[in-house]
């Protein structure tokens, strides 16, 4: 599914209709009011509680820290096994978080990393030479690749000597398009097994800190720090087991700087929702009468194009009676 409409293609559509003459440039000023019309209607369809297969993201994965529930992270981890099994998340590549000499490699981190000297680790979410491998073979699985050692932890600053092939400076990408967060799971990553033990977590809009630890049963995103790190809090607090930590998340809606953008991440298969929801807020923009029948019509084209993803085949063996996201009585009214 892709974008190839442009904002433009749906404003010259809605300028066949008499009373939205015009729609851009007005009063001299380039592209509006049209722009910031096409602006809310691709916030409104991306909007929580609206979950777009199109717009989903999966964060890389991290790890758990022994009895600690708030995490920071940036795409990237290091952690590691065994009876020392933890992890902790790798600052920015921006900030020049991996760097290498000889064998020796630097790590900066977002946290303190509370393990030991001695412990081997590995690095995961940096898309580059300085990543470890994750691998099965339906028999037995497990992490493999680049292993580091650690040498020297000096506040939020790790030495390791390094056993592979790395180079160049690295870290991790930063996060920066999150929405909202969607699902998650937990995997026990100290075993071998070919499936590892995998479990569900319910992603919420909120936690308070508590002092309960055990196998974590929800997750939120606490504060988007705008810098491309997340602040990650869980419940209950994790224990001393090492959980592997995967979550989705949609993403938060673009700004096009023109007219000339498309309606990207909005499929053109979805061409009718947009052009429905420019409509509305055209209408409701010159106060016409006709705006709340529109604004209805607007949701009713949401709702349609959401009810496919419900009835698509999936791990739950109910169907709902209602559509979880269109029962009218859920509905989200997005003025």
């Amino acid at each position: 599914m892709s974008s190839t409409l442009t904002l433009q293609s749906t404003v010259n559509v809605a300028q066949t209709h008499l009373e939205l003459l015009p729609i851009a440039n007005v009063g001299g000023f380039t592209n509006e009011p049209a722009l910031s019309l096409c602006r809310e209607v691709i916030q409104v369809i991306l909007a929580q509680p609206l979950d777009w297969k199109f717009n989903r993201a999966e964060m890389g994965m991290f790890v758990t820290a022994p009895n600690k529930q708030d995490y920071l992270f940036a795409g990237a981890t290091f952690f590691s096994l065994g009876g020392n099994s933890q992890g902790v998340g790798i600052d920015l590549s921006s900030n020049s978080a991996l760097t290498i000499s000889g064998t020796t490699v630097t790590i900066k981190t977002l946290e303190v990393y509370n393990g030991s000297v001695g412990d081997v680790g590995y690095i995961l979410g940096t898309g580059s030479t300085y990543d470890s491998v994750f691998s099965s073979n339906g028999a037995t699985s497990g992490f493999s690749g680049n292993t580091y050692t650690v040498t020297n932890i000096s506040g939020k600053t790790i030495t390791a000597t390094l056993t592979g092939t790395a180079s160049g400076t690295s870290g991790a990408p930063g996060i920066t398009d999150f929405g909202w967060l969607a699902a998650g799971t937990i995997v026990n990553i100290n075993t071998n097994t070919p499936i590892l033990p995998t479990r569900h977590i319910e992603a919420v809009r909120d936690i308070q800190p508590l002092s309960l630890a055990g196998v974590p049963e929800k997750v939120c995103m606490v504060t988007d720090l705008g810098t491309g790190v997340l602040k990650i809090r869980f419940s209950p607090v994790p224990g001393t087991t090492a959980w592997g930590v995967n979550l989705v998340y949609q993403k938060k809606a673009p700004l096009p700087a023109d007219l000339n953008a498309t309606w990207s991440p909005i499929p053109d298969e979805l061409s009718y929702v947009v052009r429905q929801g420019f409509l509305a807020r055209g209408y409701r923009y010159i106060n016409s009468p006709r705006a709340d029948v529109e604004e209805q019509k607007f949701e009713t084209a949401i709702r349609v194009a959401l009810s496919g993803d419900e009835r698509e085949e999936t791990n739950i063996t109910l169907y709902p009676e209602v559509g979880l996201n269109t029962y009218s009585d859920n509905w989200f009214t997005p003025y």
